[in-house]
């Protein structure tokens, strides 16, 4: 079930007005399902599909959250809190009002899972570097990756390439026996892959910096440069100032072979510190819906 929606550009407004229509429909549509399924209560994770379903809820007067996982609001969260009991947030807010909750953010608990199939394949190396750019991969980061190959012998790589570059990296596997390339991560192999990582290399999505601080993992950073109002950069700089000598960033404009190389050398003589890993669920946004229900 899903909705067809106008999407919020605040950089560009003509594609805002544009996706209007759709937007109004997306509205009517949400109208339909809330009266269908008469939820207690809807719970938002931001993106601009979910304002046609908090606002439907709110004239329904079914009680809604949002949380915003990122440093900044995004328009759809600045949109969803005028319609929801409350607004939950993973940092500190700079705007001090009642309504405004901080939580943290929601850690997929797979990433505590030491142990898989792969692992015991690879009999858990110590070098490893995981590679990733998002499920849908990165051109750039993965042209880089190539170029380095030849180089990284030493280490046992796992490349999670994106779906559009799977079949020319899979084809690098028999070149180069201390390479993996897989198109996507499963859930169930994803925890195994971080705990045992000496160096992530990666963009810095919201869950993904939160992902590494919480198992106090070695990254490169190379922030989506297009992102909205810069939200990987500022991602990015909360990691390093959270594992400073952990990390390290890579604006993609400045992203090339040698510089990626060199970084990796530099973080890969940093010793690890064995810290425990704190396990423990985050059960403040549940204890919110509890409240609002």
């Amino acid at each position: 079930m899903g909705l067809n929606c106008g999407k919020l550009d605040r950089k560009y407004w003509l594609n805002t007005l544009q996706g209007l229509p759709q937007t109004f429909g997306a509205i009517l549509s949400a109208l339909k399902i809330i009266r269908q399924i008469k939820p207690n209560i809807v719970v938002s994770f931001g993106g601009y599909v979910s304002v046609p379903v908090v606002f439907a809820s709110y004239l329904n007067k079914i009680p809604c959250l949002t949380h915003e996982q990122t440093p900044t609001l995004s328009l759809a969260t600045k949109i969803n809190s005028f319609f929801c009991q409350k607004t939950c947030l993973s940092f500190s807010p700079k705007i001090n009002k009642p309504k405004y909750v901080v939580t943290g953010n929601l850690l997929r608990h797979t990433i505590f899972n030491q142990k898989s199939e792969l692992m015991d394949i690879l009999k858990y190396p110590s070098n490893l570097i995981y590679i990733t750019a998002g499920n849908q991969g990165s051109k750039i980061i993965n042209q880089k990756i190539k170029e380095l190959l030849p180089q990284l012998k030493k280490y046992t790589i796992i490349h999670q390439t994106g779906a559009n570059d799977i079949n020319y990296f899979k084809k690098l596997e028999t070149k180069y026996k201390n390479y993996l390339a897989f198109d996507y991560i499963q859930d169930y192999t994803i925890g195994s892959i971080l705990n045992n990582a000496n160096l992530i290399i990666s963009r810095s999505g919201a869950n993904t910096c939160q992902e590494i601080y919480t198992l106090n993992k070695k990254s490169i950073l190379i922030p989506l440069p297009k992102s909205q109002q810069n939200e990987q950069y500022l991602n990015a700089q909360w990691l390093k100032e959270k594992l400073p000598q952990y990390t390290s960033i890579i604006p993609q404009e400045k992203l090339t072979a040698d510089i990626l190389l060199k970084e990796i050398k530099t973080l890969s003589k940093v010793p690890n510190k064995k810290t425990k890993i704190n396990q423990k669920p985050n059960l403040k946004l549940l204890n919110i819906i509890h409240e609002i229900i």
